[in-house]
């Protein structure tokens, strides 16, 4: 069953944030945070298909300590090259305010065939409780829809194929 908001975020008041608007507006939905891309990316080896939306930020941070030795976080784009090798099974939302890195990591989804929107955070935490959410609901109100309307659920497992034709490359 897909009720998973996968979420990628580093900054605590920022996941905070998203934390209260997400059990205000869909407390049937559980919402899973990741602060850097190496344990996202293992959680979707066999979670994938439980997913209903991502938000996805790029920029997670320097690399730090971790269990003694260093770290690095990775960064958004981490997993959209991951996601982009995937079948799209659910929308995706951007949320981050380094604007070349979001928009490449949109490119790099959406010739993959996955459906991607993005938002710029704006005026501190602001932005999450208004058009974040806002966003957050159309795309599974959306989702939910579409879902009612196909014979079965998409198979998350296959390979995505790219959409791009050479007239838009």
């Amino acid at each position: 069953m897909r009720n998973v908001i996968a979420i990628l975020e580093d900054d605590e008041r920022r996941t905070q944030a998203m934390k209260e608007e997400i059990h205000r507006l869909f407390p049937t939905l559980h919402a899973r945070f990741f602060d850097n891309a190496p344990d996202m990316l293992a959680w979707l080896q066999d979670a994938l298909c439980s997913v209903l939306l991502f938000c996805l930020d790029h920029d997670l941070g320097p690399n730090y300590q971790r269990d003694g030795k260093p770290f690095d976080p990775g960064t958004g784009r981490d997993i959209a090259d991951f996601l982009a090798a995937k079948k799209a099974s659910c929308p995706i939302l951007i949320h981050s305010s380094n604007v070349e890195a979001a928009q490449a990591m949109r490119f790099t989804l959406e010739d993959a065939g996955w459906a991607v929107e993005r938002v710029t955070p704006f005026d501190d935490l602001t932005w999450v409780d208004s058009y974040w959410s806002s966003r957050v609901a159309t795309l599974l109100d959306k989702e939910e829809k579409e879902e009612c309307e196909q014979a079965e659920p998409p198979d998350c497992q296959q390979s995505a194929s790219p959409k791009r034709s050479a007239a838009n490359m």
